[in-house]
C-alpha cells in the first residue's frame, strides 16, 4: 500500500513541500494500519447481501469467513452450485480443512484435540463460535458445525467441527481437524444437514479504493496549505509596510 500511495504522490503532486508532507503523512498512515492489524487477526465485518457481522476476516490468511448459519441446511453440492456466477454464494469458494486449521490458529486455539471446559483455550473456542456463528447447541453450549472442501472418498467431504461434548462425563470441546485425525468425519455430498454450514471463503480485497480516498483527502489539505502560504508569501512582498497588518 506503501508503494501505491508514493506512486500516485509522484504523480500527482508536483510541489516539493507538499509532495514531502505527504510521504511523511502516507507513512504513517500506513504504520498505524499494520499496527492495528497486527493486534487483531480476527475482526468481524458486514456484508450487503448477508447483513451485519456476517462476515469474520483473517487477516493472518486474507480471506474473509461467511458466518455457518448463512448456509446451514445446504448440501456439499448445493451450496458449491450456489458459488457459482449469479448464485446465492457468488464470490465464494470453499475452505479446505486445512485452511480451517489454520483459522483455528489465527482464533488462538492450539489446533485439534478436545479440551475440557476448565482448559484456558476454552475462550478462543468460544470466541471463534461467536464470530462465525453457532449452527447447533447442546446443553446452552453452542457449537459450529461445517463442510469443507477437502474431499474424502469418492463422494463426502470432511467435516469440521467446534462440537460440545462429554469425555467420561467431563463437559468440553472437540475441535476437529484433518483427514486422518481424531476427531472428525466426512459428509456426504447430497447429504443435508440443518446443523451443518459450509465452510466458504472470499479474498479480502485490496484497501485500493479507500487508499485513494485517503489520499484525496491529504492532497486537498496539503494544497490548501500551500496555497495559504503562497497567499501570505505574496502579502508580505506587496505591503512590506503593513506587515502586521497582513493576515
Amino acid at each position: 500500500m506503501l508503494r501505491m500511495l508514493r506512486l500516485m504522490i509522484d504523480h500527482c503532486v508536483e510541489d516539493p513541500i507538499t509532495k514531502a508532507t505527504l510521504s511523511i503523512l502516507s507513512i504513517t498512515l500506513v504504520l498505524l494500519l499494520s499496527k492495528a492489524v497486527t493486534s487483531a487477526a480476527l475482526v468481524a465485518a458486514d456484508d450487503p447481501r448477508y447483513g451485519a457481522g456476517s462476515l469474520t476476516l483473517d487477516t493472518s490468511s486474507g480471506l474473509a469467513w461467511l458466518d455457518l448459519p448463512v448456509s446451514s441446511g445446504f448440501s456439499y453440492l448445493q451450496a458449491l452450485a450456489a458459488t457459482q456466477p449469479g448464485g446465492t454464494f457468488d464470490g465464494f469458494r470453499f475452505a479446505t480443512a486445512q485452511e480451517v486449521v489454520a483459522l483455528y490458529a489465527s482464533a488462538g486455539i492450539p489446533g485439534p484435540d478436545w479440551y475440557p471446559e476448565s482448559a484456558s483455550s476454552l475462550q478462543p473456542i468460544l470466541s471463534l463460535i461467536s464470530l462465525v456463528g453457532a449452527t447447533a447447541s447442546q446443553d446452552d453450549h453452542p457449537e459450529a458445525h461445517g463442510i469443507s472442501g477437502t474431499a474424502y472418498g469418492n463422494d463426502s467431504h470432511w467435516a469440521v467441527a467446534l462440537d460440545f461434548l462429554y469425555a467420561t462425563g467431563v463437559p468440553g470441546y472437540d475441535v476437529n481437524g484433518l483427514p486422518g485425525q481424531q476427531p472428525g468425519f466426512a459428509i456426504g455430498d447430497t447429504t443435508s444437514l440443518t446443523v451443518y454450514g459450509n465452510w466458504l471463503v472470499e479474498p479480502i480485497p485490496e484497501p485500493s479504493s479507500w487508499g485513494f480516498g485517503v489520499l484525496a483527502v491529504l492532497v486537498f489539505w496539503a494544497r490548501r496549505l500551500v496555497a495559504r502560504q503562497h497567499d501570505l508569501s505574496g502579502c508580505l512582498e506587496a505591503c512590506p509596510a503593513r506587515i502586521p497588518h497582513c493576515r
